[in-house]
């Protein structure tokens, strides 16, 4: 089966670090642990710096 690709936007990586919103946090977290951790997607971020 192929894997789904998917773009994720760096403020979603931001949410990893983000104690002010927990609720955000423990999503990224369980996004992370569950699927990216585990292979079920092929993530890309954008490596363009913002300017």
């Amino acid at each position: 089966m192929k894997k789904l690709k998917i773009y994720l936007d760096t403020s979603v990586l931001n949410f990893l670090l983000a104690e002010d919103v927990p609720e955000f946090r423990k999503i990224t977290e369980e996004f992370f642990e569950g699927y990216v951790k585990k292979g079920k997607y092929i993530v890309y971020v954008s490596d363009v710096p913002n300017i």
